[in-house]
């Protein structure tokens, strides 16, 4: 896709979800300003900045989460840096030696991103400081001097971050917690507001994963079961609980009640929904250890006023079969805000007990299983990846060549500052080309408009104490707003690199102008390596992510519809299914965004993509409906031709995923509508005479139980089917676009 002046734009300032990281920002202004300072008072002012320097790549490390991988993490990076400077410093005055070395860093730190995104953090600050370090040769006894300054840094910025953490090693998980509720309540509220997107799930989603994943490595080492591990296990559960059953809501809502005649529900369903977003941030509040009040008061009294409209709707319906299936879904609708209640309950008796301690004696908490993923050895994992056939091993390959290149360039050619070139390839290469598209433009673009403010500033400020404090200035803008926006934060990072630089030599527009050079020879380094060595396109991941998620789905309706035909009960197999079928999405989508960054993305592609990920994620809300209603499922005799719509749904999608897979056009839809017709006649005879009974017995009856069992299909399986035929139009145009 070719992009114009506007789009272009946008893509340069493009921000990431989330808001400025304040306290990091802080951290790194006194990890740098605090050896500054020391460093002036004892006449060692160079020796200062090493200290703050080094320190501030060790807090790079800082991952955030749990206890553990912190302190793990910026331990690995101490040593690695102490490590790397002590031998960058003594290659340096051999050329050929340094060269070999810098490909060997760079694939361990290419390889380091193996062992998730704390082994990434460390390899690049790892990288960082020994390519930094070769254009500066030094003895041994400058090599030891360094190292020492290293693990002093590395000391500092440990004893600065866990002064943060001392006594509450859970902090971390109720913080994930928390923003797995909040993102539910702004989903709800999104909804309310007529604005939500498929990217809203994705958000719940991720929380709920970073919650797991906290909880998991808290768990290992522990010798034994703990009490407050299961409250948050069964919070994490709870909060998957939530989610199904507010996707349920809405989708009830926005299938079955969108017109006027239903204005009353309508009012009743948005203040329901209203006061079910107030209590999850309430929720929220308590668990991240904040002053709340949870009341339930008023969405019990909306729960009520519903139910009074259920029973005016049961005294009018007067033999109308049309008006009875409006009753039906008025019916489920009640039972699922009653449903919501009941967790909300559940959910804020648990938060509350993470503070009185006093356990709760409720449903799962025996039952409910912390999978914990196997820890396989390092080697056996990088063994794994030995292969081109590996991502993050063609990702190491175009490092180690890159760095290699760039070293080679900059000695050859005597480039002043000419570590810049293997720095911005460390910082601009991305293991997906949409992704160091992006960063190439953001990196050339902040580091010109830096230099150049950083020229202006040394031609006019001579103050020292003046330039000491736009450096840490500089500084805390610059890693408050490294994950918010990389282009702004590499203006305030050009121009402190450039200020530090100053100290005991000056400089000028001349080395600002070497900056930019250098920058601009790293970016177009890591971006052509990106583009000539084994290019990871996302336009050759997408097909194989969606037909992965199609597949999901297919499991996840079977599991689902299994119970409606008989064939087996319903267990927490359905929720897991559900979650995966959710993460199988949600990396469709995620891909699916990086796509969009590609260079030569062809747009007629956008359209068909978009359609299917909303259909596939539409289809997936009607398959919630039926999974939260199994909860009233009594598993009375099974409606006949179930079993064909089931088959013929699950053959449509296994289709549509070879389809997607093998770039071809998938086979005709089956009949589907001539199945519903089959079924409806069953369905018909379960209302009249549900209608008839009404008149003698309004009570609970065995026909009443079908009527709740089976009337959910009715509503929901028409919707599968028009969202089953969205997303076979949706491959058809897909395939022809290619």
């Amino acid at each position: 896709m070719q992009l114009n002046r506007s789009n272009f734009l946008k893509f340069l300032i493009q921000s990431e979800p989330g808001k400025p990281a304040i306290s990091n920002g802080l951290r790194a202004v006194l990890g740098l300003g605090v050896p500054m300072l020391i460093g002036q008072l004892i006449n060692q002012r160079e020796s200062g900045l090493l200290v703050g320097l080094m320190a501030y790549f060790v807090n790079l490390a800082n991952v955030g989460g749990p206890y553990q991988i912190k302190a793990k993490a910026m331990a690995q990076a101490t040593v690695g840096i102490a490590v790397s400077v002590f031998v960058g410093t003594l290659v340096a005055k051999v050329p050929l030696l340094a060269v070999v070395l810098t490909f060997i860093w760079g694939l361990a730190s290419g390889f380091a991103s193996l062992y998730g995104n704390a082994g990434a953090n460390v390899g690049l600050v790892v990288g960082i400081s020994f390519i930094t370090t070769i254009a500066q040769p030094g003895d041994l006894e400058t090599a030891l001097i360094r190292s020492l300054l290293c693990l002093i840094a590395g000391g500092w910025a440990m004893l600065l971050s866990l002064v943060m953490w001392p006594f509450r090693p859970y902090d971390p998980l109720r913080i994930a917690l928390a923003d797995c509720l909040n993102a539910i309540a702004n989903y709800i509220q999104k909804f309310v507001d007529k604005v939500t997107t498929p990217e809203s799930i994705l958000e719940i989603r991720k929380a709920l994963e970073t919650a797991r994943t906290t909880l998991g490595t808290l768990r290992i080492g522990q010798p034994a079961r703990c009490w407050i591990n299961e409250q948050f296990l069964v919070l994490i559960q709870d909060g998957d609980r939530l989610l199904g059953s507010v996707i349920a809501l809405t989708e009830l809502i926005e299938t079955h009640f969108q017109n006027q005649q239903y204005y009353t529900v309508q009012q009743l369903v948005d203040d329901a929904l209203q006061e079910i977003s107030v209590i999850l941030q309430a929720i929220a509040k308590v668990i991240s250890r904040k002053s709340a009040s949870i009341d339930l008061g008023n969405l019990q009294r909306i729960y009520e006023a519903l139910k009074e409209q259920e029973s005016l709707q049961r005294k009018v319906i007067a033999g109308s079969e049309t008006d009875y299936t409006t009753l039906v879904a008025l019916t489920n609708l009640v039972l699922t805000i009653e449903k919501l209640i009941k967790q909300l309950q559940y959910t804020a008796q648990t938060a509350k007990s993470l503070e009185d301690r006093s356990k709760i004696s409720r449903r799962d908490v025996d039952r409910l299983l912390l999978v914990e993923e196997e820890q396989r050895s390092l080697l056996s994992l990088l063994k794994e990846n030995l292969t081109l056939d590996s991502a993050i091993f063609r990702h190491t390959l175009r490092i180690g060549v890159s760095l290699t290149v760039g070293v080679i360039l900059y000695s050859v050619t005597n480039l002043p500052m000419g570590y810049w070139v293997t720095l911005t390839i460390m910082l601009v290469l991305k293991p997906n080309l949409g992704a160091t598209f992006q960063r190439f433009f953001q990196r050339v673009g902040g580091t010109i408009l830096g230099a150049i403010l950083a020229a202006v500033i040394l031609a006019t400020i001579t103050s020292k104490v003046v330039l000491d404090i736009i450096i840490l200035l500089t500084v805390f803008f610059g890693i408050s707003l490294i994950r918010f926006n990389y282009g702004y934060s590499v203006v305030f990072l050009s121009i402190f690199v450039l200020l530090i630089i100053d100290i005991g030599h000056p400089i000028g527009w001349q080395f600002a102008g070497f900056r930019v050079l250098n920058t601009l020879i790293g970016a177009g380094l890591a971006f052509a390596s990106h583009y000539f060595i084994w290019p990871n396109w996302e336009r050759d991941r997408l097909p194989s992510q969606l037909a992965t998620a199609l597949r999901e789905c297919h499991k996840y309706f079977s599991d689902v519809m299994a119970v409606y035909q008989g064939t087996k009960k319903g267990d927490s197999t359905i929720i897991s299914q559900r979650r995966q079928t959710g993460l199988a999405i949600g990396n469709a989508q995620a891909s699916f965004q990086g796509l969009l960054r590609e260079p030569k993305m062809h747009k007629e592609l956008v359209e068909p993509v978009m359609t299917l990920l909303l259909y596939i994620g539409r289809f997936t809300n009607a398959v919630t409906v039926l999974a939260v209603h199994l909860e009233h499922f009594r598993g009375t005799v099974p409606l006949p031709e179930l079993e064909t719509f089931v088959r013929q749904v699950s053959i449509m999608l296994e289709q549509l995923a070879d389809a997607i897979q093998q770039e071809i056009p998938p086979p005709p839809l089956p009949d589907l509508e001539e199945t519903l017709q089959k079924i409806q006649p069953h369905l018909q005879a379960l209302r009249t005479a549900r209608i008839d009974e009404l008149a003698v017995n309004q009570g609970h009856t065995p026909i009443r139980q079908a009527v709740i069992d089976y009337s959910i299909l009715d509503l929901e399986i028409d919707q599968i089917v028009r969202r089953l035929t969205a997303m076979h139009s949706a491959m058809v145009r897909l395939i022809s676009s290619k």
